[in-house]
């Protein structure tokens, strides 16, 4: 294998394009764990052969999770429990996570932080610099406060170079780290193909991005680096996280029932609801592939998901989290709203779907540290998002990846 190169809007390997053809999972890190350490390695060799089958050869992973592991909503075990200090056993579980996906042609993106809580990220290392609690968003009226305090991560001029600087500490850390398994430091490792500053910062400034940028791209020179935003607001706020030439190319999420798009429980004969959200992902997609031309720069779709069928029994709250609910409008959705958007964009770069849970069920015992590691974060609920092995949308995934050859 060899480095992922941009030219253009487009990724090549080799001198061949390279199509994203991705999916989050996240958890991977702490599934590669010993079991002891909270993971399940013959389940996690199990699931990335199957996510092979599929025609993946792209996954979005976690590459940080900060502690302390007492704080509820978290991933635990972490990556690291405090500043500075790592759980050997679970960057030994990277190093295994890195080699599997070696071996099965997978390529990474190595998200280095969070702009939410369940993995620490951000709000975590304000904490640990001021000492302060973190306003978690455990209820909507809570957000605005949890997202204010989150944002100082680069607002807030009295703290922005103390936490930023634990930050860069822990993306130096990371990048110069030497798999414990093949000898390769992660710098120098094609399976590598990007280093994402975080999940989701949201509206941070211009000269953040580009900050941490060309610090990510001194320390890792050969792999590429990308922003990891949403680009829900507007453009100026894409243009803020892509322009950078330390950026190489541009991400974008979308998620039709966070934001109030689509619901699952809408059991309208006519599919109203499935059809605006439809209408609202093809829109999005071709308007954030325009921007990203004006870039000059590639762009995936690396975050999209929908619920199950709650519509089938809209008066039980907890229907579209059953494993053994249906995927009708889920199916519909990849197929109409994003992969067929997708495909008709000759300049896309592809996309991750959100997420892999495998065999995992939302109605499994927890481990020993009380995780269900499904595509779900632990600050969700579970079976929200997550794509199971058995479900009728891994036809549609595989037949997109197929088309995309």
């Amino acid at each position: 294998m060899t480095f992922i190169t941009v030219k253009g809007t487009h990724f090549f390997h080799r001198d061949e394009p390279y199509f994203i053809k991705g999916a989050n999972y996240w958890q991977g890190i702490n599934l590669a764990a010993e079991k002891s350490f909270g993971g399940d390695r013959d389940r996690l060799g199990i699931e990335l052969d199957q996510l092979q089958s599929m025609g993946v050869n792209n996954l979005r992973i976690m590459a940080s999770s900060e502690g302390p592991d007492s704080e509820p909503y978290r991933m635990i075990p972490s990556l690291q429990p405090c500043p500075g200090q790592y759980n050997e056993h679970l960057f030994e579980a990277l190093d295994y996570l890195l080699e599997e996906m070696s071996k099965r042609n997978m390529t990474a993106v190595m998200t280095l932080s969070n702009f939410w809580h369940w993995s620490g990220g951000f709000s975590q290392y304000i904490a640990w610099i001021t000492n302060e609690t973190i306003p978690y968003p455990v209820t909507r009226d809570k957000w605005d406060a949890f997202t204010d305090f989150t944002k100082r991560f680069y607002n807030d001029p009295t703290i922005r170079k103390e936490v930023n600087q634990l930050y860069k500490d822990h993306i130096r850390a990371v990048q110069t780290r030497r798999n414990t398994i093949n000898g390769k430091i992660y710098n120098q490792d094609p399976v590598i193909m990007s280093w994402q500053i975080a999940n989701e910062p949201q509206l941070a400034p211009k000269d953040w991005f580009e900050d941490i940028a060309h610090f990510i791209k001194q320390g890792s020179p050969h792999q590429l680096v990308s922003s990891g935003i949403e680009s829900k607001v507007d453009q100026i706020d894409f243009l803020n996280a892509h322009e950078s030439s330390n950026v190489d190319y541009c991400t974008c999420h979308c998620w039709v029932e966070n934001w109030g798009i689509y619901d699952p429980n809408d059991a309208s004969p006519g599919k109203e609801s499935l059809k605006a959200a439809i209408k609202y992902a093809r829109e999005y997609i071709t308007s954030r592939y325009e921007w990203s031309l004006k870039v000059g720069k590639p762009i995936v779709l690396e975050e999209f998901g929908m619920a199950r069928d709650g519509w089938r029994k809209p008066m039980d709250s907890q229907y579209k989290y059953d494993p053994s609910t249906s995927t009708s409008h889920k199916d519909e959705f990849f197929k109409k709203g994003i992969y067929q958007s997708i495909e008709a964009l000759y300049h896309h770069g592809g996309s991750n779907f959100w997420a892999y849970g495998g065999i995992g069920r939302s109605t499994d015992k927890p481990n020993s540290y009380g995780m269900v590691w499904l595509g779900d974060p632990p600050h969700e609920p579970r079976g929200w998002y997550s794509v199971y092995d058995v479900d009728t949308t891994v036809a549609v995934i595989k037949q997109h990846f197929s088309n995309s050859q």
